[in-house]
């Protein structure tokens, strides 16, 4: 890729002494996301961290290259995510950290860090511009788009399959440049740790073949299309072997490559596309009303609003950025950021396998941001560059400060959200007022900060629009037993139940709410359902233990009493109604 060779006034100065330029970077936007470390766990984090037992102890390392990311707590259903390194880094944490939230979210600003040193150094090698590197590295750094990724703590699958995939295409930028094989085996090692922390690193092998393509100089030999097009493929091939291996590993892990989650066809996937790249476009350049929900839902009939327009505005920025980069003296190397942006979003638009509801998410973005930000340094770089001379620092600074400031004082604001599940899913339900599961999931927070006065009537409003909506029949009946509504606990769980019976815990707490009520038999006969859906639950024994001694028969109990003992030896709670039944117990 050609480096063009561009005036910089700045490198007499202290800008150009090593390191001087990416401590920079990476120390604002350190200060961006600095304020995350105050957050807590929120989202996924409790069910995927907290309540995850395959995180808390080494015994389950070989399980995480052998299943999906959520097989120890889906241990019966099928999944699209295999991630052994996500799960290792997960384990790491939670052995040094344990339920620290703190400490956790350093371990994400720092990967974010490392992928901001990162953006820098290959920003430099496809450059040769320490400026270019710099401006692009900050803007990445800053770039609101991120906030899902660093300031959720299980949003780190992006950050850390990109330090990955970044150190492999720059470890490729060495080996081309010099030869050495043990430079290529570094690369092909990191982008195996980069499919093996997220997915979307399959796009690498692209990205390579558009590197080499887009390289050369014009009236060079090397410049032909078709000896550009053979040395594409000879640098790919490497890499398109490594995803071989892998693809043999994920198919016997997950039992296919993956498996459609959402029962929508071909085309209404093709009819939505044009909106979902839209939307991403939207947010790369104007991230405005970041939310981790958006009312963006499938389209299943073409109009002009779904469709058509988003389609022009997209054929439009398409051409329009052809002529710019025809005009830049490194355009091959603002071509490259341009496939750099569109390539990663590849994966994404495979709809079908996605979490329903889910459509667009501003974490598919982390990739494709360093794309974008090497493009708007090249740009930045070049209008300075038809700046008098005596004026292209100041210009310089003026258009990086403006956008880096704006950038951060956006990062700054809507990070936020993040602090608490309240106020992610307050924000979800402004920017996605119809998704009753964001309406659920507040009402879940509610409850969970002891407001159940404000809870309650949400889960209604959810179950007025659809009263066949399980999660908010099974939550209210609980936040009905929490309350000591024991008649109501039991009518809205029964609910539950009838719609879909798999769910353990809606029978544990239905025995409870029975118990209450003095219905033992419907108790007993709730809770043996319970442990027959999930006989090693913590507690379930206990219970049904608990409710045997209500009803006066004391051996029953005793016998479910070391049954949890049994499986649950930590049970403090279990042996010591134990040995007060055995105490309480007539003597023969």
């Amino acid at each position: 890729m050609e480096r063009a060779q561009t005036t910089q006034p700045v490198d007499a100065h202290l800008w150009s002494r090593p390191g001087v330029l990416e401590l920079l970077a990476c120390g604002i936007t350190a200060l961006v996301y600095i304020a995350t470390l105050s957050f807590g766990f929120v989202y996924d984090d409790v069910p995927q961290i907290l309540k995850n037992p395959a995180v808390h102890s080494w015994s389950f390392v070989p399980q995480y290259f052998t299943s999906h990311v959520w097989a120890a707590i889906y241990q019966n259903s099928t999944g699209n995510y295999y991630r052994p390194l996500f799960l290792l880094w997960l384990r790491l944490n939670y052995a040094i950290f344990g339920s620290d939230a703190t400490g956790w979210h350093l371990t994400s600003v720092t990967c974010h860090l490392l992928a901001t040193w990162l953006v820098f150094r290959v920003a430099q090698r496809l450059s040769g511009d320490r400026l270019t590197a710099f401006l692009a590295a900050v803007i990445f750094g800053v770039h609101p788009a991120h906030i899902e990724n660093v300031a959720w703590i299980s949003g780190v699958t992006d950050p850390l399959m990109a330090c990955f995939l970044l150190g492999s295409l720059l470890a490729f930028l060495r080996f081309r440049e010099s030869g050495q094989l043990s430079t290529l085996g570094l690369s092909l090692g990191l982008f195996a740790l980069a499919l093996l922390s997220k997915e979307t690193a399959v796009v690498l092998p692209i990205m390579i073949f558009v590197l080499e393509l887009t390289s050369g100089e014009e009236g060079d030999e090397s410049g032909t299309i078709r000896h550009r097009i053979r040395a594409a493929i000879r640098q790919s091939v490497p890499y398109l072997l490594v995803v071989c291996v892998y693809a043999v590993v994920r198919l016997r892990a997950l039992g296919g490559w993956s498996h459609p989650t959402i029962p929508i066809g071909w085309t209404e996937v093709f009819l939505t596309w044009p909106s979902v790249l839209w939307f991403y476009f939207r947010h790369l350049i104007f991230p405005l009303r970041m939310s981790e929900f958006y009312s963006l839902d499938y389209v299943s009939h073409a109009t002009v609003g779904s469709v058509l327009l988003p389609a022009v505005l997209l054929i439009v920025i398409a051409v329009a950025l052809l002529v710019v980069i025809r005009r830049l003296p490194q355009r091959s190397l603002a071509g490259f950021a341009v496939a750099f942006i569109v390539i990663p979003l590849l994966p994404v638009l495979d709809l079908h396998s996605l979490t329903i509801g889910d459509v667009v998410h501003d974490r598919y973005l982390y990739l494709p941001s360093a794309g974008f930000a090497i493009l708007v340094a090249v740009a930045i770089r070049e209008f300075a560059r038809h700046v008098p001379y005596n004026k292209r620092a100041l210009a310089t600074t003026t258009i990086t400060v403006t956008l880096v400031l704006t950038y951060s004082a956006l990062a700054l604001t809507q990070q936020m959200q993040w602090a608490n599940d309240i106020l992610l899913y307050t924000r979800g339900l402004e920017s996605a007022p119809a998704n009753l599961t964001v309406r659920d999931n507040l009402a879940n927070a509610l409850l969970e900060a002891n407001q159940p006065a404000r809870a309650i009537p949400l889960y209604l409003e959810v179950l007025s629009r659809n009263p066949n909506f399980w999660r908010s029949n099974y939550n209210l009946g609980f936040a009905y037993y929490k309350t000591a509504n024991f008649l109501a606990a039991e009518d809205y769980l029964q609910r539950a139940t009838r719609i879909d019976p798999s769910d353990s815990d809606q029978y544990i707490y239905l025995a409870l709410a029975q118990l209450q009520l003095k219905r033992l038999p419907e108790a007993v006969e709730n809770a043996n359902r319970a442990i027959e859906r999930n006989p090693n639950a913590r507690g379930y024994h206990s219970i049904l233990g608990l409710i045997y001694e209500t009803a006066g028969d004391s051996a029953h109990a005793a016998s479910e009493l070391k049954t949890e003992i049994a499986q649950h030896p930590e049970n403090a709670a279990a042996a010591a109604a134990l040995q007060k039944l055995e105490q309480d117990s007539p003597k023969p």
